[in-house]
């Protein structure tokens, strides 16, 4: 039982030798308190070696070094709201965010911020994509203590009078935090497609919830984007329900079983259990919905950029699948054709409630363009998107184009053209083109 917990400890508490060197770290997390010409030069000496000791170990080759630097540093990171300072844990929270949106200006001085966000942010900064891979590990870590620091400090406040409420500002709390921390990444440009992933996790991780298989919704494809979204509406048309029903994308041929197999359903509606830990192939098998509170909150940026970033890699190699839950065995669950999938679902959930997440991607023209998308359920969900919006906000042009098509198939003694969402908006841009019809 030593053995273990030592084994354990390994992997969850920094070695001993580290701990007076923590303390001194959490004494002077500010710049001035180890500048040269403070009060205390022997004070300022140590914390400067700690502080450097903690560099070296983030910015380590050798893993093990770089977890103990890991462990430390998400310390540090929660030390900032947990402290028994003045201020609420709320107010420390939105300045720690204020913080990290400041370190990421080209022109950051160590002056502005906290030595623990300068040390997170400065992990981005790496040449190697290992240690950048540091700076999403570091987050997703402390993103979960801070979770269970809220927990805490909600069962300690009794006065909370809206217990839903207060779960609602918790996690548009924490989401805060990992907006201003992922936006960084973006305007990194990180090409690192591991890293991509991981933080594609970490957005599911954190926007969706996992509901009871008693509960779970059999979605086939985009069989209702009210559902997955946390809520119904009306506007969400019956031919979206088809979206499992017998397909033909061109040269991409999914059927009804096949679909249902990839989403993890079998033909008698009876969820399968593998590749449970990938919260985006929960999302598609409708074991987990994103409320659209949470998706709101989000940038339009953190779902478009990493789906445009990992277009080319839906049937990338084991290693990408690994990352995000797969057991490896080439396309399963989890890997990035599942990632894309998801993304795409959140990012039309997002546009179909906010008309200026739509003009951020802009508009249809980028939908359009998603309908060559290599990954043929990023081509479909894409076309049954633009086929709602086109039959919603402009019913008399559908209806004629519609009907043209009707008479196209009818005269090609080709049904297939009414088959499905993704053919029929294929043939409506055709009949659009031939006719001069933007």
């Amino acid at each position: 039982m030593r053995k273990l917990d030592g084994t354990a400890s390994t992997f969850s508490r920094i070695d001993n030798e580290f701990s007076y060197m923590i303390q001194v770290t959490k004494s002077c997390k500010c710049f001035g308190s180890i500048k040269d010409g403070c009060d205390d030069a022997d004070v300022a000496l140590r914390a400067r070696l700690c502080w450097a000791t903690l560099h070296s170990l983030l910015h380590s080759h050798i893993s093990s070094y770089r977890h103990h630097g890991y462990i430390w540093l998400v310390e540090l990171l929660l030390s900032e709201i947990s402290e028994e300072t003045d201020g609420s844990v709320w107010s420390k929270i939105q300045k720690l965010q204020e913080e990290i949106e400041v370190a990421g200006s080209q022109d950051l001085s160590c002056s502005e911020v906290s030595l623990p966000v300068c040390m997170l942010c400065g992990l981005l900064k790496s040449k190697h994509n290992f240690i950048r891979w540091g700076f999403l590990y570091v987050l997703d870590k402390f993103l979960m203590r801070c979770k269970l620091l809220l927990d805490d400090n909600d069962m300690q406040d009794h006065t909370t009078a809206d217990h839903n409420k207060n779960c609602l500002d918790k996690a548009f709390a924490v989401i805060d935090i990992m907006n201003s921390a992922l936006l960084l990444v973006v305007q990194n440009n990180e090409t690192d497609h591991i890293n991509i992933l991981k933080m594609c996790d970490m957005l599911f991780s954190q926007l969706c919830l996992r509901i009871p298989s008693t509960n779970a919704m059999q979605v086939r494809g985009l069989q209702s984007l009210g559902q997955l979204f946390g809520y119904t509406s009306k506007n969400i048309d019956s031919h979206l329900e088809t979206l499992a029903s017998h397909q033909s994308i061109g040269n991409k041929n999914i059927c009804r079983s096949e679909t249902l197999q990839d989403i993890g359903i079998d033909q008698s509606g009876q969820s399968t259990s593998f590749c449970e830990a990938s919260m985006a192939a929960l999302l598609l098998r409708g074991l987990a919905i994103a409320p659209m509170q949470l998706v709101a909150r989000v940038p339009t940026s953190l779902f478009f950029w990493p789906l445009i970033q990992l277009e080319g890699a839906a049937s990338d190699d084991i290693a990408l699948g690994i990352a995000v839950g797969s057991t490896g065995r080439g396309n399963l669950p989890g890997a990035t054709s599942d990632i894309r999938a998801a993304l795409l679902l959140l990012l039309i959930g997002k546009c179909t409630a906010d008309q200026e997440a739509l003009k951020e991607v802009e508009g249809n023209e980028f939908f359009r363009g998603l309908l060559d998308d290599t990954d043929s359920r990023v081509a479909y969900y894409s076309a049954a998107f633009l086929l709602k919006r086109m039959m919603t906000e402009e019913p008399e042009i559908y209806q004629r184009m519609l009907q043209s098509l009707i008479s196209k198939a009818q005269q090609c003694n080709n049904e297939k053209l009414l088959e499905n969402p993704y053919l029929q908006m294929r043939g409506i841009l055709q009949l659009s083109n031939d006719l001069g019809v933007q």
